[in-house]
């Protein structure tokens, strides 16, 4: 007889004994093997399970376990009081040093009066064309005034309410401000940029302008004190055959990051108006 006879009569073995398995089952003849078999079983599950409930009830009644658990409820509730005391601790120092670059910038204009305001809302763009202060006409706050933060300027007033005030950012493509490079003097116009950055325009052909100089208020136009800070050059754009040379400018002010800002209220800017229509 072959290997493969051998499997076939084994398998062909194997199937007929459980069906008749099956067929003894289904007529009752092997209920008392199988009570046999299970008794054992399930007496010693019942054992395994009686025991286990023996065991939860003593742990559950020991005062021990109790005061355990006791114990466990108020350390997590002392850790999350904790970490609500960190997270408040973390943001007042926050405040604090925000305070802190403003309290600087002060100083460095000692001649301007100023009025500090938080931001209470903001552009919704990505772009951050103005910004929503708590101080209004109320408080003295007039449209014109400069609003400055710890980098430098941030932009002007241009609405007021009883209770608020809105700020035209320098960053707007609305944005003019007359300025000055530091180290050449050269005079330009800040202009706000479309993807929020600032570009000096309008600067002399001849003028030696270069990255990493310092742009500041001119003064010129009477919209803004001058000596104000508004950013660095970090690139210049320049062609031979242009009357005008340009460039791009890194704002001093971190526009995302502002919280609280100073307004200038001493400062009145000066009305061209009646000098833009010329001579009749």
């Amino acid at each position: 007889m072959t290997k493969l006879q051998t499997r076939t009569l084994l398998v062909a073995g194997l199937v007929a004994a459980s069906l008749a398995l099956l067929w003894l089952n289904q007529q009752g003849t092997l209920d008392p093997v199988k009570d046999v078999v299970l008794i054992p079983i399930t007496t010693l599950q019942q054992g395994v399970a009686q025991a286990w409930r023996g065991a939860t009830r003593v742990f559950q009644n020991n005062p021990d376990a109790e005061a355990l658990r006791q114990r466990n409820t108020e350390l997590e509730e002392q850790l999350a009081a904790a970490q609500a005391r960190i997270a408040q601790l973390e943001e007042n120092q926050a405040e604090l040093n925000h305070l802190a670059g403003l309290l600087d910038y002060a100083r460095t204009q000692p001649t301007n009066q100023y009025l500090a305001a938080n931001v209470i809302g903001q552009d919704p763009s990505p772009f951050l064309g103005y910004l929503i202060l708590d101080r209004g006409s109320d408080a003295g706050i007039q449209r014109g005034m400069p609003v400055v933060g710890a980098g430098g300027l941030v932009g002007q007033i241009v609405e007021v309410t009883s209770a608020a005030s809105k700020v035209l950012l320098i960053t707007d493509p609305a944005s003019a401000v007359n300025a000055r490079a530091q180290s050449s003097r050269a005079l330009g116009i800040v202009v706000g940029q479309l993807a929020g950055g600032l570009s000096l325009q309008n600067i002399a052909q001849e003028a030696e302008v270069k990255p990493g100089d310092s742009v500041v208020t001119s003064g010129l136009g009477g919209k803004f004190p001058e000596g104000i800070l508004i950013g660095t050059v970090n690139a210049v754009q320049r062609q031979e055959y242009e009357v005008q040379q340009n460039a791009s400018l890194t704002p001093a002010t971190n526009f995302a990051g502002l919280e609280i800002v100073l307004i200038i209220t001493n400062f009145t800017p000066i009305d061209f108006s009646p000098f833009e229509g010329g001579t009749p």
